[in-house]
């Protein structure tokens, strides 16, 4: 008996495990696709974009054109046609709405909607599925092209979606009344909806879920016979918004007010942005925005449902979305209760995620950066944005409640491109800032940041007493000028004029692509700087920077390794500290070749750079050195800054025809050697030298003027001038 036990047991837990929601392919117009539906779908956050949500909902959306694919799509999915799935307004269809009210046209082949509902486990899920225009209707199309306004929300939107909104919503009435178990399932927090349609279908669903965002709020006197058929409608449309999943394709504009100041964050509008539909009427839509383009001419053409399906399956990532990418991340309770001065990931892909989505795209300046907020589970009223469409100074500031803290996000916008960039690091440190000098730009950016983040804590009482109780967190983040700026920030956060009064172990800061901020050390310890080894920008211009930074290296030296999309998508698991040393070489005329780990450095993966004067070379601190070669009688001088703002000097280093010189990075001191490498003179900063012996045993060891892995990283600037003159001049 126990071995026929152990075998049952055995076979239920293999079945379990196998368990698994398989893929239903569901067959649309132009093709099919392999759609998933199951209960922990619709577990997830629903301000955000997934996939698995948004695939489901296009290729639904796609099938409503025509009713038999639709049935066809609904009985695939596990809906019981005959009892749970009503069609109102296909009139060839079986299960097309019977009901008999002066409310509804069921028999009118226009405006078109369907009803399903099922069991998902524990959850019942309802889904309301909206068809686009349908060419062979006049009534469809009169709706599309009626812009003229009716009385919503706070403003009015177009009488033509209007009517589509108001029909389903007394169809869900009708429908409900007819499926008790559904109202049922709301008292009992167990009903999820699912609200989706493209085009046409697109505009009534925006309206349908603004509408369950915004009733309390609004009195709606006009619509009086919506609640009139049944008061089932109410008691379901007070189910949380986090149990409303709302994805439109293709939406034209639906309203002629300001959209933002509802609360829609769980409407995703996905638009292809070589559609001309979703652009018309003028007006706005509720909701966030996810972007992606099939890059055609005919905007009409990009308008096809298809392509949309295509994007949802193949195109567009989970996560925040950036111009470029997105990153799959989220805010979560205990993120903000780590150590401030160390690195983190969860938190660094927060950062990458706001920082990256505060560039522009190609559309209108600040949609990324609103909808990176909403996704990460801030509330429109509580999002702020400075500067756009401005090019420069661009910024934004929102909060929002997590666990018992609150949460206070400050992204800055970096450059726009190489000649923004340029324009801004060109500037010397001229600005004096606290017990420093930093660049001007930076230094004005800062203090467009600064009053604004005043007046948005004047404007938001939470934020202050939180901070009075302990239970605000600050995430400062940006990429390149904006990552400079947010240093600054940091700095000044806490300076004597600012309201907010806070620890820096309450305080995030994680730059990406920083350029160096400062002409000597401010110290900052809780500044994350994550820098790409082979990104020119980190290592100018010559100057410093606060915090600690964590490397990674990904291509070939230079510009092309700035991009925000080359920090998003390498965010480092765990710190690598790495220092660096920067040698500029004036003229050079002496031989040279740099080491590492006593091997010739192929040239290939040497980081250099060139202008009309210099050459550029940078050398991580650890193991590297770089060894001249006299050819002819020349003098070398050179300097030694670093992180720290301390300076040293080189001058009067003879340099002749045979004679060795190293510069060891490691432990920052200059050498002359034999022919097989070897120390056998020390130089000193006046150029003299001493035999090893008689100096290294009673000097410091120089290395601990250079803090190691694991504590503040340092940038060494080296600056060697090459004379070229005869000995004895």
């Amino acid at each position: 008996m126990k071995i026929i036990n152990f075998m049952v047991s055995a076979l239920m837990a293999f079945s379990s495990a196998g368990d698994k929601v398989s893929p239903e392919t569901i067959e649309f117009k132009e093709g099919k696709a392999d759609v998933i539906i199951s209960e922990d779908m619709f577990t997830q956050n629903s301000n955000g974009y997934h996939s698995d949500i948004a695939l489901l909902a296009s290729v639904l959306s796609q099938c409503a054109y025509d009713g038999k694919l639709l049935n066809n799509a609904y009985e695939k999915l596990g809906f019981d046609l005959e009892n749970d799935v009503t069609l109102f307004g296909y009139a060839d269809e079986i299960n097309n709405a019977d009901y008999i009210t002066p409310l509804i046209n069921t028999t009118d082949d226009s405006l078109a909607f369907s009803l399903a509902s099922r069991e998902l486990d524990d959850t019942n899920l309802l889904v309301i599925t909206l068809r686009g225009t349908n060419l062979n209707s006049t009534s469809d199309i009169l709706h599309d092209i009626s812009i003229f306004g009716t009385d919503f929300y706070n403003y009015s939107s177009p009488t033509g979606f209007i009517n589509f909104f108001r029909k389903v919503s007394i169809g869900m009435s009708l429908y409900i009344d007819e499926h008790p178990e559904i109202a049922e399932s709301a008292d009992n927090g167990s009903l999820k909806i699912l609200i989706t349609g493209h085009s046409l279908g697109g505009a009534g669903t925006n309206l349908l879920g603004a509408y369950f965002n915004t009733h309390e709020d609004n009195n709606y006197s006009g619509f009086a016979d919506i609640d009139s058929v049944n008061t089932m409608y109410s008691e379901i449309l007070d189910i949380p918004q986090d149990d409303i999943f709302i994805y439109t394709f293709a939406c034209p504009n639906v309203y002629y007010g300001d959209p933002t100041t509802a609360d829609c964050d769980n409407i995703i509008n996905i638009i292809n942005e070589s559609d001309l539909i979703p652009e018309l009427p003028d007006g706005e839509k509720f909701g966030q925005y996810v972007y992606f383009d099939t890059n055609e001419k005919n905007g009409l053409s990009a308008h096809y449902g298809y392509k949309y399906i295509n994007a949802t399956e193949n195109e567009i990532p989970d996560g925040v979305r950036y111009y470029g990418g997105a990153v799959d991340t989220e805010i979560t309770e205990n993120m903000f209760n780590q150590a401030s001065d160390e690195y983190h990931k969860d938190i660094a892909e927060v950062a990458v995620a706001l920082s990256s989505s505060a560039y522009n795209g190609t559309r209108d300046a600040g949609y990324y950066i609103n909808s990176a907020y909403r996704q990460l589970g801030f509330k429109s009223e509580n999002i702020e944005i400075y500067g756009y469409p401005s090019e420069d100074y661009s910024f934004s500031i929102a909060s929002r409640e997590i666990g018992q803290n609150t949460l206070l996000a400050v992204t800055l916008k970096g450059n726009s491109g190489q000649s923004d960039f340029y324009s801004h690091i060109k500037k010397d440190f001229s600005q004096p800032f606290m017990n420093s000098m930093t660049n001007p730009d930076y230094y004005d950016f800062y203090i467009r940041v600064k009053n604004a983040l005043d007046e948005y804590i004047s404007n938001h009482s939470e934020i202050l007493n939180s901070a009075q109780n302990r239970k605000l967190k600050v995430l400062i983040s940006g990429h390149s000028i904006g990552g400079a700026t947010a240093s600054l920030l940091d700095a000044g956060i806490n300076s004597h004029d600012s309201i907010l009064k806070i620890s820096d172990d309450d305080v995030f800061v994680y730059t990406f692509g920083s350029p160096c901020v400062y002409n000597s050390e401010i110290v900052c310890n809780n500044i994350i700087n994550v820098m790409n080894e082979s990104d020119i920008v980190t290592l100018v211009p010559f100057g410093t920077k606060s915090g600690k930074t964590v490397t990674f290296d990904n291509g070939f030296f230079g510009m092309d390794c700035y991009e925000p999309t080359i920090y998003a998508e390498n965010l480092p698991d765990a710190p690598n500290y790495t220092t660096y040393t920067q040698i500029i070489l004036n003229n050079p005329y002496a031989e040279y070749n740099i080491f590492e780990n006593d091997s010739i450095l192929n040239k290939d993966k040497l980081k250099t750079f060139s202008d009309d004067l210099n050459t550029y070379i940078y050398l991580p601190k650890e193991d590297y050195k770089i060894v001249f070669s006299g050819k002819n009688n020349e003098i070398l001088e050179l300097s030694v800054k670093d992180q720290s703002g301390g300076e040293k000097y080189y001058k009067n280093i003879a340099l002749i025809s045979g004679k060795i010189i190293e510069y060891d990075t490691e432990n920052a001191e200059m050498y002359v050697n034999d022919q097989n490498g070897e120390h056998i003179m020390k130089i000193s900063t006046e150029g003299t030298e001493y035999e090893i012996k008689k100096t290294v045993d009673s000097e410091p060891e120089v290395s601990t003027l250079l803090i190691g892995a694991g504590a503040v990283c340092a940038v060494i600037a080296l600056t060697m001038t090459i004379k070229n003159r005869k000995k004895g001049d």
